[in-house]
């Protein structure tokens, strides 16, 4: 069964495509989540400032405003840890699988086990 180039052409076109919509769909949600994240932070309402206490006298405290304490944002990223090929490490992640099927899609079935056609006529 021989497919001609036409053939591996479309083949070709349409893993292409998909790559294409993948990679434009985790953008589009990233963009997103990025507006949802921004929106989120604008709502927040702004910390109140207390008015420093009268003293004992009538009279207004000093006007030392104190800090108001905030919790730490939360790591989005971690930073790229190294990676050592070996054999357990090859594919940690979901993405790394999917690189991999797509990998394996684009150059097809091993030739070199394949008995010799010879020329043909």
């Amino acid at each position: 069964m021989g497919t001609s180039g036409s053939e591996l052409l479309v083949y070709g076109l349409i893993i292409a495509a998909f790559v294409l919509f993948n990679y434009l769909a985790q953008q589009v949600a990233r963009k997103v989540r990025e507006q949802q994240e921004a929106a989120e932070r604008e709502a927040a309402p702004p910390p109140v400032e207390e008015e420093a206490p009268e003293d004992t006298w009538g009279r207004a405290a000093a006007a030392t405003p104190m800090p108001v304490a905030r919790a730490p944002e939360p790591v989005t990223a971690l930073p790229p840890v190294p990676r050592a090929m070996a054999a357990g490490t090859l594919f940690r992640t979901r993405q790394d699988l999917r690189h991999a099927i797509v990998v394996m899609t684009v150059l097809g079935p091993c030739r070199a086990l394949d008995p010799p056609s010879g020329p043909k006529s």
